[in-house]
């Protein structure tokens, strides 16, 4: 822990070795968010936040027109007054059931135990890069804000449909403020090491 009192710019310092490690750790960090903003696109779909949350009765997109066959020419036939029939027909509703309980508590108690572990490690390496201590602040406090909004956002949008939109949001919060500690971290840690004043003059000799 003694990094953490010393002044900023000590990931300048680590052995290649460690550099490599915590290299590999970032980018998977960020392949892990892009996957994970993927997966939430694949899992919600058309039904949105409120819907797949939530549940409820979502306009399934029209068929998309047939052609069909020219009628062949004939005799007309007088079949009576025409029945007057909707210009366009209404769009089949689907009903999206709730996710239960059950399945969100298990999502929850996954995220609960892996998402504060991912965020610790991500700001204890920018904490170690060479930047002004408000932005280490402003940095360590968007990430656990939006991080914990994130994992609440489900309970919040099933039991208030109206809050959708907090899904995506804190979701978007969450990929750029751990994202850009991922990227901040990796490029500082590759700078050259700054030597400190003092160092490249020679020892005074002894008296």
């Amino acid at each position: 822990m003694r990094d953490f009192a010393a002044a900023a710019g000590r990931l300048r310092s680590l052995s290649l070795g460690a550099k490599l490690l915590y290299t590999a750790f970032t980018v998977a960090s960020v392949i892990g968010l892009l996957v994970s903003w993927r997966l939430y696109g694949a899992m919600v779909q058309d039904a949105g936040s409120a819907g797949y949350y939530a549940g409820a009765a979502v306009v399934a997109p029209a068929p998309a027109p047939t052609q069909t066959a020219a009628p062949a020419e004939g005799p007309a036939l007088d079949l009576g007054p025409e029945l007057e029939l909707p210009a366009t027909p209404e769009a089949p509703r689907v009903l999206v059931e709730q996710i239960s309980e059950r399945k969100l508590l298990e999502v929850t108690h996954f995220h609960l135990f892996s998402v504060p572990v991912y965020v610790l490690i991500l700001a204890h390496l920018w904490l170690l890069a060479r930047l002004p201590s408000w932005l280490h602040t402003a940095g360590v406090v968007a990430a656990v804000v939006a991080s914990g909004l994130h994992m609440a956002a489900p309970w919040l949008v099933r039991g208030a449909p109206g809050a959708a939109a907090l899904m995506p949001v804190s979701g978007v919060a969450m990929l750029l403020s751990l994202g850009a500690m991922a990227v901040v971290s990796t490029v500082d840690m590759w700078l050259p090491r700054r030597s400190r004043r003092g160092d490249a003059a020679p020892p005074a000799d002894a008296a």
